[in-house]
């Protein structure tokens, strides 16, 4: 009477009946590498781009510095967790969204580092987020190095979103000419 031997777990995937299908498996092994690649990515973007806040704001507090740099720092990791999140999806691999996105950040970091209109783009978006973060905390007559950093906090996540809504209007303004241009060059987006 032959008996069949238990399979060895040590041996080679390619003769073993533990083999797994490639296929079948999440491919998970880049996934470390593609998040550290996002956050390095992200944090360059959102660093130069708050350079100009940075500098108006050169004669503050270390709450007011922390406050920014929190906000910044929340920034960061909610576009590494959307840029690694979405990388595999069928709409970030059109060549129209590459293109868009690639553009729209870019010029982004191009305004930030030219002097004269990073700083109109920021102190225009700063206003508006001072003002609404003054409506926020004008009953608290408190003046506390928390009440600055939380102060200071708020300012950056608003000023931070209203950048990012003006950012979403340039970035379809460039998505419809790439599209258009890759239409008029006989590559399809889709």
């Amino acid at each position: 009477m032959l008996t069949q031997e238990p399979d060895n777990p040590f041996q080679s995937p390619a003769t073993s009946s533990y083999a797994v299908d490639v296929e079948t498996q999440p491919q998970v092994d880049d996934l470390p590498v593609a998040t550290i690649k996002a956050a390095i990515r992200w944090f360059l973007i959102c660093g130069v781009s708050a350079a100009p806040s940075w500098l108006i704001a050169a004669d503050e507090t270390t709450a007011v510095y922390m406050g920014m740099a929190t906000g910044v720092f929340i920034f960061i990791i909610g576009y590494t967790f959307l840029d690694v999140r979405t990388r595999k999806h069928p709409l970030r691999q059109r060549p129209d969204v590459k293109w868009t996105l690639a553009i729209t950040y870019g010029t982004r970091i191009a305004i930030s580092l030219l002097f004269p209109i990073g700083f109109f783009v920021d102190i225009i978006c700063g206003i508006f987020a001072v003002a609404a973060t003054g409506l926020v905390f004008e009953n608290i007559s408190v003046d506390t190095p928390t009440l600055h950093f939380t102060s200071t906090l708020v300012t950056t996540l608003i000023q931070g979103c209203l950048l990012n809504f003006v950012l979403a209007g340039y970035g379809l303004i460039v998505y419809a000419i790439c599209r258009a241009y890759l239409e008029s060059r006989s590559i399809h987006p889709s």
